[in-house]
């Protein structure tokens, strides 16, 4: 019979040594209480064996000097009976303690102390009943004290156990007991010093022949370092899942073959889906994911997707997407694909930015732009209407100037006909000044263009000049000409060109009329530039520009009966013939306005005569 717990073996120690003591006392025969002492120091413990020791004296005494010959022999045979008690104790003392110490340093072979970690067997029962080196160097106890709590409870050992462990870590060893399972357990371990660190116990069963179990086998592997490199990568796990969670847009991933199986907190919420009705990685079916879409942008986007998903390609596409509360809203979906080192695709990203806003901010915009556009076509059809009105109205009134110059002239006595013809060539000078404005806009309407020609701006200027002589005395303006008579010819619309060289001249004469006489000066100066352009500059002695940045736009005056059309038509002539206008004030006084053409041959391309009526 193999006694495989404590409780069976102090059973039959008890059993043995009731027996014992009965025996003893129906015989009067003391050395039969050896039995009892030897049972229970080999089932029980040396200690409980001493005790033990202790009472078979006294009952052994009882027994020997109740007898007649007690009186003679009885105290010898009582030492005798003592000594051979304590002899057997001390020799199974001695076999139990020598026992253990073999079992775990010499009777263990090659096994134990190789295993790694701390190696340890049991009974078939769960009895611990051999631990390793290692194990007792682990726990800091001694053979002897491990001895001693083997021969105590059976779990005993739940001792170097962390206590919030021991219930799980018990529960365990005792399915595997009554199962015959292996036994696969991870607690905290007390260590010689009382610090805890994470061990794994793997223990399997030893069976005989006929499949019973024998004992228990196992080896407990320290785990600490691994256990917080595991909680170190689940509290990364948790930070980047928290950040995939709320950062501020939708995140998805699907398979190599596109099925979506993850949509992070923020889609989930979004769109509404059930996180509960989980589904295997990669078995959400690819049309669940489309009929989110609105039913007009479905069919693209199918084949939008299944085209990216072919081909293995990033893909970017907007489509309308139903919102959790039944609201279609614009969203840019992007996908990229992960790949191994091969190139094979692994999964795929997905974003989604919900861009619903801008598009409808995008929309409102280009709406906005439409009226305004038709706004703009009113004001341009209204600012054409003054252009027109401005550029006929220069000719027409030198036409009515010159006109009663040629009256005084032939009314003259006598008549100054030499004078009155000079006159009258300006009178038709104008008239086909006129007539070429007209000629223009009717061009302008009909998309056709005016033929360009070398033109000599000294001339231009002269003839302007002398165009406003009357005008220039009678605002008494000293006139100062500093034309460059080097200045080469360049390719320009001579009456655009007259036309802006008298605006701005009249432009300066009429900023003069506020100033005192004495000082009323107009320079005009021609020159060549290093940068292939020639300039005109009017300068005047006036106050100056109030706003130099505003003086070109159309309607901005600054004189009480102006139109504010003059300079705005300027700056466009100058700018379809690829030239530069700018004003300036001056630091001596006055304003200077100055514009550059580039030097062109005779071939060069043609100027729209459109730019007469833009401003």
């Amino acid at each position: 019979m193999e006694l495989t717990s404590t409780k069976q073996r102090r059973a039959v120690a008890l059993a043995i040594g009731a027996a014992s003591v009965l025996l003893a006392l129906f015989v009067n025969e003391p050395y039969v209480l050896l039995v009892a002492v030897a049972v229970i120091c080999i089932c029980i413990g040396w200690e409980a064996g001493l005790v033990a020791v202790a009472a078979a004296g006294l009952l052994s005494c009882v027994i020997l000097f109740s007898l007649e010959s007690g009186a003679t022999g009885g105290a010898v045979r009582l030492a005798v009976f003592v000594v051979a008690a304590l002899a057997l104790w001390f020799v199974i003392k001695i076999f139990r303690t020598m026992s253990f110490y073999d079992r775990v340093y010499h009777d263990t072979g090659p096994g134990v102390a190789d295993i790694p970690g701390l190696g340890w067997s049991a009974s078939a029962d769960g009895r611990l009943r051999l631990v390793s080196p290692a194990a007792l160097e682990y726990v800091g106890v001694t053979a002897d004290e491990m001895r001693r709590i083997m021969d105590g409870d059976d779990y005993h050992w739940t001792q170097f156990v962390h206590s919030d462990d021991v219930e799980a870590s018990m529960a365990r060893w005792r399915h595997s007991l009554q199962t015959g399972e292996p036994v696969i357990d991870e607690h905290r371990m007390r260590r010689f010093d009382g610090t805890y660190r994470w061990f794994r116990d793997t223990g399997i069963a030893s069976r005989n022949e006929y499949g019973r179990i024998t004992g228990w086998y196992g080896h407990t592997a320290d785990i600490d370092d691994q256990k917080k490199a595991e909680s170190a990568l689940r509290e990364r796990e948790r930070e980047l899942r928290l950040l995939v969670d709320t950062v501020p847009t939708m995140i998805w991933l699907m398979t190599p073959a596109g099925l979506p199986y993850y949509f992070n907190k923020r889609f989930v919420d979004w769109a509404g889906i059930d996180s509960a009705k989980a589904q295997p990685r990669g078995t959400r079916q690819f049309a669940s994911h489309v009929e989110l879409f609105h039913p007009d942008d479905r069919a693209a986007v199918k084949t939008v997707f299944e085209k990216s998903f072919a081909r293995g390609e990033p893909l970017q596409h907007k489509g309308r997407l139903c919102r959790r509360d039944g609201e279609y809203r614009w969203i840019d979906s992007r996908f990229e694909p992960l790949r191994d080192e091969d190139g094979t695709i692994l999964r795929w990203y997905g974003v989604n930015f919900d861009i619903d806003d801008e598009v409808r901010a995008q929309e409102s915009l280009r709406l906005a732009d439409e009226r305004l556009a038709r706004a703009l076509r009113a004001a341009s059809l209204s600012e054409l209407s003054v252009s027109i009105a401005h550029e006929l109205n220069q000719p027409l009134q030198a036409v009515v100037a010159n006109t009663g110059a040629f009256q005084r002239w032939l009314s003259a006595d006598p008549p100054n006909f030499s004078h009155a013809s000079r006159v009258a060539q300006k009178i038709i000078r104008n008239a086909d000044a006129a007539a070429q404005v007209i000629t223009r806009i009717r061009a302008l309407f009909s998309k056709t263009e005016a033929e360009p020609h070398p033109i000599d701006l000294n001339a231009v200027i002269r003839e302007v000049c002398d165009l406003l002589g009357d005008r220039l005395a009678s605002s008494s303006v000293k006139l100062d000409l500093q034309l460059d008579p080097g200045l080469p010819a360049t390719v320009a619309d001579l009456v655009q060109m007259e036309q802006v060289v008298l605006n701005i001249v009249r432009n300066g004469i009429e900023a003069m009329d506020d100033v005192n006489t004495t000082v009323r000066s107009l320079r005009i100066v021609s020159r060549r530039q290093n940068d292939g352009t020639v300039e005109v500059e009017v300068r005047d002695s006036g106050r100056g520009l109030s706003d130099p940045e505003r003086i070109f736009e159309a309607f901005y005056t600054t004189k009480p009966d102006g139109m504010g059309m003059g300079l705005a038509i300027c700056h466009s002539i100058v700018e379809a013939h690829r030239g530069r206008l700018w004003g300036e004030n001056v630091e001596t006084g006055g304003a200077s306005i100055t514009f550059s053409l580039p030097i062109r041959a005779g071939d060069s391309t043609k100027t729209a005569t459109g730019a007469t009526v833009r401003a």
